[in-house]
Order: C-alpha cells, then structure tokens, then sequence
C-alpha cells in the first residue's frame, strides 16, 4: 500500500539508554523516520522503522517506544510482555502525533525494554532472605516447596508455560473512558 506524502508526517526520535541521550552530542541520537498522518501505524510499524533508521542493529520487538515530558510509555513494557498489543495498537490511539504536533520540542523516545520483572513472590522472598543475611535462591526454593509462592509451571507467560489471560480491568494502553466522558464538558461544567 502506497501513501501519499502529504498523508505522513515526519518525526524525530532519540534513542536513550538510561536516563542519558546516546551520543556525546549534536543530533547522533535523533534520527528521522515517516509516519501516516493519521496515525494508523502500528506501535511495531513505528517500531521497525525505528530499528531501520538506527542501521537495523536491534529487533524491533525489543524496543520501548515512549513520548512526551514525562516520557509517556507506549505499548509492551518488558521482554516477552504479554499484555503489549504492539502488532495491534497504533500511535493513534495515544494520540501521540497530535502531541507532537502541539509541542514540536517533543520527540518519540524509544530505548531497550527491560527485561521481565521476576514472578509472583519471588522478589519478596528474595529481599526478607537479604535482610535475614540467607541465602535468597534457597529462600525462594523453600516458598515454592511450601506452596507460598507458585511453582513456574504454574505460572503464565512471560515466567512459565500457562496462557496469559488479560485482566479486563487493565487498561493503562491505552486509556479507556466512557462513552459520555469528556474533559472539555467536566472543565466547562466547573466553570459554571
């Protein structure tokens, strides 16, 4: 499919590792890619262009996309995340380009996704073991025998073989209102 390009918009993006910009300096870390006006591109499509403006060096999959002065995440959130709708999400439904387009200092953001968080139980188990001066993989080996924490096959993605079901409630990408909701009627509803 071939799009026009008065229907793209050219974006800047800047690669960050940590909290510091790659590169020393000038716009080493910025990079230009095309995007559709209207949004339609899908967080991987962002992604991908991404990885192929930075030489093709990383997979596209493991890219953190993020926007705005609070560095707004965007789709998945760790490697092997199996709640990110990256393939089924667009920037659309962040309104990412109309951000961006109101504040023109503002650039996407994208850096490596961490990696997955430990599972259910484990992190609390290790940290007591720490403070307790023991062993912490002996700590959390103990928990799982005793039943306190699930053992990996128990789990679902990304720790064990389980299929993950989402959570109805969750909704943090993005943001679900409403149908009646609107910002601009609760602010002028105050004003009166």
């Amino acid at each position: 499919m071939t799009v026009d390009a008065e229907e793209t918009v050219r974006v800047e993006v800047r690669v960050m590792f940590g909290d510091n910009v790659i590169g020393s300096g000038g716009d080493t870390a910025v990079r230009r890619i095309v995007l559709r006006k209207d949004g339609t591109d899908t967080l991987l499509a962002v992604k991908g262009k991404i990885a192929a403006a930075f030489g093709g060096a990383v997979v596209p999959e493991h890219l953190l996309l993020f926007f705005g002065p609070n560095a707004r995440r965007v789709g998945s959130q760790y490697v092997g995340d199996p709640a990110g709708e990256d393939a089924t999400l667009c920037l659309a439904d962040f309104s990412a380009l109309a951000w961006l387009a109101r504040f023109p200092q503002w650039r996407l953001g994208v850096r490596m996704l961490p990696e997955a968080p430990p599972p259910p139980g484990v992190a609390e188990h290790r940290a007591a073991a720490l403070a307790e001066k023991k062993d912490p993989e002996k700590a959390v080996q103990e928990a799982r025998a005793k039943g306190e924490i699930p053992t990996i096959m128990e789990l679902p993605a990304p720790w064990g073989p389980k299929p993950y079901v989402k959570d109805p409630n969750s909704g943090f990408s993005p943001a679900k209102y409403p149908a009646d909701s609107s910002p601009l009627l609760y602010a002028s509803t105050a004003a009166a």
